[in-house]
């Protein structure tokens, strides 16, 4: 096989097969929105690209003409897309602004600008392409690409790990363990970004056949995760709690918005908060509830929310989201046991431990256990 069939072959698979993830993505997942973002995440800036390079490669230029200014605006959508994308991920109410609108400008430019330049010089970068020499248009192209990467990628990650500490902090919920994929996904793409980064700087043809084939490995990793994690929307009472959290991050703010210090603590002092949050919350039976927070925790027990977080981080080196889900899992293996009198399958055991979702259930129990709630069943019955 030449080279040119090979680039053929690999970029036409990559169209049929990021056009058939999008729809399975879409049919399995009933268009909600987060996931509208996800399949424009993966048509939009790859499939014309793709048509793109096959028609540069096979010079079929009235094609490449056509595509041309097509191809250099949809490529600068990705980075904004998998900003929106991670937005409304971890902000269910999110919704698209005016504003919102200036992340495509880019695009915007670059159609502006393929749309303006003579034909002639069209061609010219067109033909210095398939050479294997870009033009000026994809220089520019290159340039603009990658400040997007390294501006976005840095706003993702800090924005994801502002996310999870708030999480942590207020939620008993397995909301980031339902999320902690999107993380992995931008981790594995920027790894694929700097390998594509790499390779072109080496010998720039492998954008014709280098970055399809990753792409489509990152966009199945998208789409597996994306049906496999559905997302837990937060109670209403967390939202406020999260909020509240990210105005005042780790102070206390009175009335006269003066800065008050966090009171120091002892380990005795911390011990004991601890013992008093385990004994009622074994008492009561209160980590059952799916809206139970740090903040409702403190006030039934009657200590600050600070000092509440302080002292499970400290002597249990845990956070509240996993020092609840802990105790929820352990309730779970009692039901597990008990299926066969209980009345409880696998399956329904979720619902009374606390948790809101089965796929929730089953991603918090293997993590803390690792094995799944049936395997782990299985090996308990062969113990006995």
């Amino acid at each position: 096989m030449d080279y040119t069939l090979t680039i053929l072959t690999i970029n036409s698979s990559s169209i049929v097969i990021l056009l058939l993830l999008a729809f399975i993505l879409l049919l399995a997942t009933r268009f909600r929105g987060e996931n509208g973002y996800a399949a424009a995440i993966i048509v939009l800036p790859n499939v014309p690209v793709y048509f793109y390079n096959m028609s540069r490669m096979l010079g079929w230029y009235e094609v490449s003409l056509f595509m041309f200014p097509i191809s250099f605006s949809v490529n600068t959508l990705l980075m904004p897309l998998l900003w929106l994308f991670t937005l409304k991920n971890f902000s269910p109410d999110f919704r698209m602004r005016w504003r919102d609108l200036l992340h495509f400008l880019p695009a915007v430019v670059f159609l502006i600008i393929s749309i303006v330049i003579s034909e002639a010089e069209v061609l010219q970068n067109i033909q210095s392409e398939a050479s294997g020499e870009d033009g000026w248009v994809g220089n520019l192209n290159t340039i603009i690409v990658f400040l997007q990467m390294v501006g976005y990628y840095i706003a993702i990650f800090v924005y994801i790990f502002r996310r999870k500490r708030t999480i942590a902090q207020t939620s008993s919920d397995a909301e980031w363990v339902q999320k902690e994929w999107i993380l992995h996904f931008q981790i594995l793409f920027a790894l694929l970004f700097v390998v594509v980064m790499v390779s072109y700087a080496i010998w720039p043809r492998t954008d014709a056949w280098l970055i399809q084939i990753l792409n489509v490995i990152a966009m199945a990793y998208l789409v597996y995760n994306s049906i496999a994690h559905p997302v837990v929307l937060p109670s209403k009472v967390d939202d406020a709690i999260n909020e509240y959290v990210e105005r005042v991050d780790d102070r206390l703010v009175d009335e006269n918005k003066t800065t008050i210090a966090v009171p120091e603590i002892s380990q005795e002092q911390m011990s004991d908060i601890c013992e008093q949050a385990v004994k009622y919350l074994t008492d009561s039976k209160a980590y059952l509830d799916n809206n139970l927070t740090l903040a409702k925790l403190a006030q039934d027990i009657g200590v600050g929310q600070r000092l509440l977080s302080r002292s499970i981080n400290t002597l249990r080196n845990q956070n509240f989201f996993e020092f609840i889900n802990e105790m929820r899992v352990e309730e779970a293996k009692r039901l597990l046991l008990d299926t066969e009198t209980s009345g409880y399958s696998i399956d329904s055991v979720y619902t009374e431990c606390g948790f809101r979702s089965r796929s929730t259930f089953f991603l918090v129990f293997k993590k803390i256990t690792n094995t799944t709630p049936s395997q782990w069943l299985k090996n308990k019955l062969a113990e006995n």
